[in-house]
C-alpha cells in the first residue's frame, strides 16, 4: 500500500549504523578537515564540512567537533531551524545561549511545550524525528511498521520512502532504537538532507500535508472550463457527455414536496437511511433517519432515480457492517426502485473531539471497504463519498478504486473541482435551491448511467439523442422489467 504522507527529510538519522544508501553524501571536500578530530575520510565528513562552510555547525574554541557526543535539545533547535531557513535569532545576555530558540521552536511546531530548563538535556531519535517532521509541515500518517521496536508514523514514513532502512540485528529484525540519542555527526547528515533534498517530486501539498501521488488511481478527467454556472447557481458539464442533477437530503429537511423537485430539473434523490453519532462521548450510537420512508416514497411516487446513504462515522470493521446491515434492511421494501448507488458517507466532524480522532487511515479504509463491499454483496451498486481532507488523509484511495468516488467540494469561490483524482459524482454545492425544500440543499452532478436509471432528456453518453425516424415502425411495448439486480456500471 502506498502511503499518502510525504516522508521527512531526515534521511540518515542512524548514519554509522543506518543505511544511507537511497541519497548519495556530498562529494567529500578537499584540504584539511577543519576540525581537529575530525578526519577526511570519515563517513560523516562531507556532511559536517558542507555544514561548516554555510555557517550551520561550528566547533568548539579547541577546534574540536566532537562528533561522538549527544545533541542537546538546544543544539537540536537551533540546527532544525537554520535547516528550514529561520534567522538565527541574537541571543540575550544572561540567558542560556540557546534560550533565543526556544521560541521560534514554538512557532514552527517543533514542540508544542518547553521548559527551558532542559535545553542541556538529550532529546531522542524519536524526539528529534518529530521535530524535523513538523518543521516540514509533515503530519504523522503511518502504516505498518518494518521495525520491531518502533511504530511512529514519522520513522515508518522514512523507511516506506526509501531514505532509511534501519539496523537488522541477528535475530533478523529491523530496529530503529528510539530511544536513543542523536550523535553531533548524525545529526550532520540529518541537517544536511533536510537543506539540500526536495522529496516533493511525486507529491502535492494539501494544507499542512505532503502527499504522495497514487498512481493507482485514475487522474481527474475535468477542467475548469469545462462547468458553466447559471443564474440560480446550478452547475452544466460542457463537455457533451452524460451528466444528470441531483440532491441529497437527509431527515433535517422536513417536509420535501418531492413532485415540485421533479419539476425542477432534479433527476435523483440520494437518501439519507441514518447515521452513527460522532462525538467522543456519544458512545457511537447508530441512529436511523425518521425520515427516510417517507422520502424515498415521496421520491419514487414523483418517478425520481434514487440511491441511498449511511452517515458513518465506523472505526472498528464491525461497526462499519452493523451501519451497512441496517441501510440494506431500510433498502429491501424499495429494492427495485433503487436505481443510483448506496453510498458510505464516512465523514471526519468534531476534531480532537470526536471518537475517531487519532484512529489510523488504515483503519478508516477497511472500515469503507466493509461498508462497500457488504452493500455490493446484497445487490446494490456500492459507493463511497469523501471530502479533500478525508480522500486525501484519512482514506487511502488506492485500496478503494473498484468502488466509484463521490467527491464533495464546494464552488463558493469557483466552479473548478480541484480533486487530482476522478470521481463519478460531485457534491458542488450546498447551499442549492430547489422547489419544494424550504432550505438550502446540496446539489450535485452524476456523471454515469447507473444501469435502470432513467437518463437526463437529450443526453447520452455519447451526446444526444437520436431524432425519431417518423417513417419507422412503431416499436414493441418493452416487457415489464423484472426487479433490479446489479450490474457493473458503464463508466463514461
Amino acid at each position: 500500500m502506498k502511503k499518502r504522507i510525504a516522508v521527512l527529510a531526515l534521511a540518515a538519522l542512524m548514519a554509522a549504523s543506518f543505511s544511507t544508501a537511497a541519497l548519495a553524501a556530498p562529494a567529500p571536500a578537499p584540504g584539511l578537515s577543519p576540525f581537529v578530530d575530525l578526519a577526511a575520510e570519515h563517513w560523516s565528513y562531507p556532511y559536517v564540512y558542507e555544514l561548516y562552510t554555510q555557517g550551520v555547525v561550528a566547533g568548539d574554541p579547541e577546534g574540536t567537533f566532537r562528533g561522538e557526543d549527544p545533541v542537546t535539545w538546544g543544539e537540536t533547535f537551533k540546527l532544525i531551524l537554520l535547516a528550514i531557513g529561520e534567522e538565527d535569532p541574537e541571543r540575550e545576555p544572561g540567558q542560556h545561549w540557546a534560550w533565543c530558540y526556544i521560541q521560534p521552536a514554538l512557532d514552527n511546531r517543533l514542540v508544542w511545550s518547553f521548559n527551558g530548563e532542559h535545553l542541556d538535556q538529550v532529546p531522542t531519535r524519536q524526539d528529534v524525528a518529530r521535530m524535523a517532521a513538523r518543521a516540514l509541515d509533515l503530519t504523522d500518517i503511518s502504516g505498518d511498521s518494518p521495525y520491531a521496536d518502533c511504530d511512529d508514523g514519522y520513522v515508518v514514513e522514512l523507511f516506506e520512502k526509501g531514505i532509511m532502512e534501519g539496523t537488522v540485528e541477528e535475530d533478523g529484525l529491523r530496529y530503529f532504537y528510539p530511544d536513543q540519542g542523536i550523535k553531533r555527526e548524525e545529526m550532520a547528515a540529518i541537517i544536511w538532507r533536510m537543506m539540500n533534498v526536495d522529496y516533493t517530486q511525486g507529491m502535492i501539498r494539501y494544507n499542512n500535508y505532503w502527499l504522495d501521488v497514487l498512481e493507482e488511481v485514475p487522474a481527474t478527467r475535468f477542467a475548469p472550463d469545462q462547468f458553466v454556472e447559471d443564474e440560480r447557481g446550478r452547475l452544466s458539464w460542457t463537455q457533451g457527455g452524460y451528466y444528470t442533477r441531483g440532491i441529497d437530503v437527509s431527515g433535517h429537511k422536513k417536509e420535501i414536496d418531492w413532485n415540485a423537485v421533479a419539476m425542477d430539473g432534479i433527476d435523483f434523490a440520494i437518501i439519507r437511511a441514518g447515521n452513527r453519532l460522532y462525538g467522543k462521548d456519544s458512545a457511537g450510537t447508530v441512529c436511523e433517519d425518521s425520515w427516510f420512508e417517507r422520502n424515498m416514497e415521496g421520491a419514487i411516487a414523483a418517478g425520481m432515480d434514487v440511491g441511498a446513504y449511511f452517515f458513518s462515522n465506523a472505526i472498528t470493521v464491525e461497526e462499519a457492517l452493523e451501519e451497512a446491515d441496517l441501510l440494506i434492511s431500510k433498502l429491501e421494501p424499495y429494492r427495485q426502485h433503487i436505481t443510483y448507488p448506496v453510498v458510505c458517507d464516512w465523514e471526519y466532524l468534531g476534531g480532537n473531539q470526536s471518537r475517531a480522532y487519532g484512529v489510523d487511515a488504515k483503519i478508516i479504509t477497511q472500515c469503507v471497504a466493509a461498508f462497500c463491499q457488504r452493500v455490493e454483496e446484497a445487490g446494490y451498486q456500492p459507493m463511497f463519498y469523501f471530502n479533500k481532507y478525508c480522500g486525501y488523509v484519512k482514506f487511502d484511495l488506492s485500496e478503494l478504486t473498484q468502488y466509484p468516488f463521490w467527491f464533495a467540494e464546494y464552488t463558493d469561490y469557483s466552479n473548478v473541482p480541484s480533486s487530482i483524482y476522478d470521481f463519478q459524482m460531485w457534491q458542488y454545492s450546498s447551499k442549492g435551491k430547489v422547489a419544494g425544500i424550504s432550505s438550502d440543499v446540496d446539489m450535485n452532478l452524476c456523471f454515469v448511467p447507473w444501469p435502470g436509471a432513467t437518463r437526463r432528456p437529450g443526453v447520452t453518453p455519447e451526446g444526444p439523442l437520436p431524432t425519431t425516424d417518423p417513417g419507422a415502425p412503431e416499436a414493441s411495448p418493452e416487457p415489464t422489467p423484472a426487479p433490479t439486480q446489479y450490474v457493473e456500471p458503464v463508466w463514461p
